[in-house]
């Protein structure tokens, strides 16, 4: 089309196209923003690769009792962790956790009773901010669950996925009590 058979200049084409090109990348962005901000709850899994027990959890302040016994963990799963259904960079968490406590022993070494029960002595609560990696096996609906992995020195690691330790492509093997030599 020319100038003669419309009235327009060519440049008005240019331009109406260029900002129909803009308007796209913008909606793109939002889209991509709204994507981001999505969030859902799944549940929760831990596993220990200590000798002593995990009595409570709690992630990004959420959570309370679950029981992971020494070199053990999976199977029961808590409900539930709010995550972004879709996984970004810099996604952390931060997991705070209680192993499991002692009885109360005098200089003897013999357990305290008080009013006939024995005394426990609660053990302090630790604490970890960590990175959550790309989630594996899907995300959105098929997100899978947020597991946690309690591992030696006080070291915690964290990620999403379909497969359980122990199940490729789960980069974590399930725990296993040490054999003693």
């Amino acid at each position: 089309m020319t100038r003669a058979t419309t009235g327009r200049s060519p440049w008005m084409y240019v331009i109406g196209l260029g900002l129909v090109v803009a308007l796209g990348y913008v909606l793109v962005d939002v889209s991509k923003a709204m994507r981001a901000e999505k969030k859902q709850g799944t549940s929760y899994v831990a596993y220990n690769y200590n000798a002593r027990s995990i009595a409570g959890v709690w992630i990004n302040g959420e959570g309370g009792i679950l029981n992971v016994s020494a070199y053990g963990g999976g199977g029961k799963e808590v409900c539930c962790v709010i995550l972004p259904s879709y996984w970004r960079p810099g996604l952390k968490a931060t997991i705070r956790w209680e192993e499991d406590g002692d009885w109360l022993t005098d200089d003897q070494g013999q357990i305290v009773f008080r009013e006939g029960r024995r005394v426990y002595v609660p053990r302090p609560t630790k604490e970890r901010t960590v990175e959550i990696p790309p989630y594996i096996g899907g995300e959105g609906p098929e997100m899978g669950r947020f597991h946690i992995f309690f591992l030696p020195n006080d070291e915690v690691a964290a990620l999403v996925s379909r497969w359980d330790a122990g199940f490729p492509p789960n980069p974590y093997p399930h725990p296993e009590r040490p054999t003693k030599e």
